[in-house]
C-alpha cells in the first residue's frame, strides 16, 4: 500500500498547477519559495540499536572551521560495534529542546514553537544533509537512509537501503593534520563527483562522514572537488564506558523506496518547493508566480553530492 502512495505522489507531481499572482507591492521571502526544516522528531521516543565508544563530530560546510557559528551543521559520526549512525547533531539538539519544550507546554500548538529553538547552523531551511540520518550496518553490509522531508510533508518520508557504497580509493602520499592527527590523502570518483579525502591510520576504523568509507582509518576531512560540499572533524570523544547508539521509533514509519526515487523526489521539492506543495496537500500554501523574478532569484537550486 505505501508503495502505490508513493507512485501516486510522483504522478501528481507531474501535474501542471496554475498559480496566482502575487501583489507586486508584497516583498517574496526565501522561506517562501524554499523548502522549511521539518516538525520536530520526539527524542524520548528512540530505540537501541547497538552501542559503541567512539563519536566523531564533523563541521559542515564551515567557512571559519573554528567558530562554529559558521557551520551549516555540526554532524556527528557513532561508531558502534556493528553499525553505525551518523546524523546532524544541531538538529538532534533541536528536537531534544522541543520535546521538553512540549513536555513543558502541553496545551500550545506545534506552531507556537519558539524559533530559538531550532538548529544552531547558520543555514536554516532543509536540507536532505541536516534531516537524513545514515546507519551503515557492517554485518549486512548495507546502508541505509532515513529521509525526513519538509514541512508539510511529513507523510512522505522514507527509506531505502542499498549495498554498503564502495569507493574506489586511491591514496597519495601528502599528508596534513586535521583535528590533531596525522593524515594521509586519498581521491575517488563517486557517483559523478571526485573526492579528496584525508585519514588517519592512528584511528584504524573503515568508515567517515556521510556514504564515505573504506580507507584503513577514520576520514576526518572530506570534499568534492567544485568545494560544494566539505565535512571536517572538529572533535573526537572516546567514552570508556560504551553509550547506545539509538534509532527514533519514527523510522519504522517511513515508506520504503528506492535512491534513486527519493533523490528525484528531493529534487522536485527543492527546485519547486511551492508546486509540489500544492500537489501534495490540495492546496494551504502561499501561491507565487513561478515566473515571478524574485520567485528564481531567491531560489536555491538543488545541488546534490550524488549526480548518478
Amino acid at each position: 500500500m505505501k508503495k502505490v502512495v508513493f507512485i501516486f505522489l510522483f504522478c501528481a507531481l507531474s501535474i501542471g498547477i496554475n498559480f496566482a499572482q502575487k501583489d507586486s507591492t508584497e516583498e517574496l521571502h526565501w522561506a517562501d519559495v524554499n523548502p522549511p526544516r521539518p516538525s520536530s522528531f520526539k527524542t524520548l521516543d528512540m530505540n537501541v540499536v547497538d552501542s559503541g565508544n567512539i563519536k566523531v563530530f564533523y563541521a559542515l560546510n564551515a567557512t571559519d572551521i573554528s567558530d562554529p557559528e559558521t557551520y551549516d551543521d555540526l554532524q556527528c559520526l557513532e561508531i558502534g560495534s556493528h553499525l553505525s549512525r551518523y546524523y546532524s547533531y544541531y538538529v538532534y539538539n533541536s528536537d531534544s529542546l522541543v520535546t521538553d519544550w512540549k513536555k513543558k507546554n502541553p496545551t500550545v500548538q506545534d506552531n507556537m514553537v519558539p524559533f530559538q529553538l531550532g538548529p544552531k547552523g547558520k543555514f536554516q531551511g532543509w536540507s536532505e544533509y541536516l534531516y537524513s540520518e545514515y546507519f551503515k550496518d557492517f554485518s549486512k553490509k548495507e546502508l541505509t537512509e532515513y529521509a525526513r522531508l519538509p514541512l508539510r510533508f511529513d507523510k512522505y518520508n522514507a527509506r531505502y537501503s542499498e549495498p554498503l557504497p564502495v569507493q574506489d580509493w586511491v591514496v597519495g602520499d601528502e599528508t596534513q593534520t586535521v583535528a590533531g592527527y596525522l593524515c594521509q590523502k586519498a581521491t575517488c570518483q563517486f557517483r559523478g563527483r571526485e573526492y579528496t579525502a584525508w585519514f588517519s591510520m592512528d584511528i584504524p576504523v573503515n568508515n567517515g562522514p556521510w556514504k564515505l568509507g573504506g580507507l584503513p582509518g577514520l576520514i576526518l576531512k572530506a570534499y568534492d572537488k567544485d568545494k560544494l560540499y566539505s565535512f571536517e572533524c572538529v572533535g573526537i570523544e572516546n567514552h570508556k564506558q560504551k553509550f547506545p547508539v539509538k534509532m527514533n521509533k519514527a523510522f519504522g514509519q517511513y515508506m520504503k523506496t528506492d535512491r534513486k526515487k527519493l533523490w528525484k523526489y528531493k529534487k522536485e521539492v527543492q527546485e519547486d518547493y511551492i508546486k509540489v506543495s500544492l500537489a501534495a496537500t490540495g492546496g494551504g500554501a502561499v501561491r507565487f508566480d513561478a515566473t515571478d523574478p524574485l520567485y528564481r532569484e531567491r531560489q536555491l537550486p538543488y545541488i546534490p553530492l550524488e549526480l548518478e
